[in-house]
């Protein structure tokens, strides 16, 4: 991997220690402008995490200590507990079984640190981008994204949904029982509940489309706002130039057993590039972290190489 200069002092490759210190390293993308954070820069960091990070639990206490999370801080804060206990039951699930080629660990860390770039992105909005009331976010639910980050698909299967939320409802559950086993009250457990259960729903690409429609309409919803800002997060890596084609071969690994047809196509460059037309990045806060341009890139690369 190449190293890649981030600010003065910080790059993404081999220290002198032979071990690049996260902290330090997440701390001083945070310190940068978002804009100027570009998606091949996304994706060594996302590379290196993969590489790098020996648990869920891990990662995330570097997540939250780092500056921008301690500067969204919020008093008698329940939420960061339910995180770093959500990145344990991650790794006890992992431990006793292998996980989805796709939905594995690192997924959830690309989704906690892609949400939290497009969240560094809200100093940057503009009082005159439409619906901007909408899509501000306060610090309480800064955090509950976070959580929804890590937990949106907590106990994945490695399959498709048979039916409408399966999965998502699954997850919901299996982290309502966490939260009741680890002691919370029973009004701390309803408002997370309350809170992530239309976010983590809305994960269920099957509701894509009904989504964006409702925030392209004349009434659109500060739920649906915090749910898309949720999915885009789940989507971005997706569509990075060359991480994309990672993650692709990720899920049709994971789904070669049980859907062999679908496995096949998403290797097929027509189905990624299906895929791909059928996105939109409409929040702006992905706006301001350029990720249109990075779709549209994308496109641009995957037709060029069906030509």
């Amino acid at each position: 991997m190449s190293n890649l200069k981030i600010t003065d002092g910080h790059t993404l490759g081999d220290s002198d220690s032979g071990k690049l210190n996260l902290d330090d390293y997440l701390n001083a993308i945070f310190k940068n402008d978002m804009r100027l954070f570009d998606a091949y820069q996304l994706e060594e960091v996302l590379a290196y995490i993969d590489h790098n990070s020996p648990s869920m639990r891990g990662f995330l206490e570097v997540l939250i200590n780092s500056s921008l999370w301690q500067g969204w801080q919020i008093e008698s804060n329940p939420y960061l507990s339910m995180i770093l206990q959500i990145g344990s039951k991650i790794d006890h699930l992992a431990s006793l079984k292998a996980e989805p080629a796709y939905h594995s660990k690192f997924h959830m860390m690309d989704v906690c640190l892609i949400v939290t770039c497009l969240l560094a992105c809200e100093t940057s909005l503009q009082p005159e981008d439409r619906n901007h009331h909408l899509w501000q976010t306060s610090h309480r639910e800064k955090w509950l994204l976070l959580l929804s980050a890590a937990a949106h698909d907590l106990g994945h299967p490695g399959r498709m949904n048979s039916y409408p939320y399966e999965i998502e409802k699954d997850s919901l559950h299996l982290l309502q029982v966490l939260l009741e086993k680890e002691g919370y009250n029973t009004l701390q457990i309803e408002d997370v509940m309350n809170s992530l259960s239309p976010w983590i729903l809305a994960t269920d690409h099957s509701q894509y489309i009904p989504l964006v429609n409702r925030l392209e309409g004349t009434t659109p919803s500060h739920t649906d706002c915090m749910a898309m800002l949720l999915v885009e997060a789940d989507v971005t890596s997706s569509v990075l130039p060359n991480r994309g084609r990672v993650l692709t071969k990720r899920l049709s690994e994971e789904w070669e057993n049980l859907y062999a047809q679908q496995s096949a196509a998403l290797l097929n460059l027509l189905g990624y590039l299906k895929f791909l037309e059928n996105l939109k990045f409409i929040s702006p806060h992905a706006a301001v972290f350029q990720l249109p341009i990075v779709l549209k890139k994308t496109i641009a690369k995957v037709q060029s190489e069906l030509v």
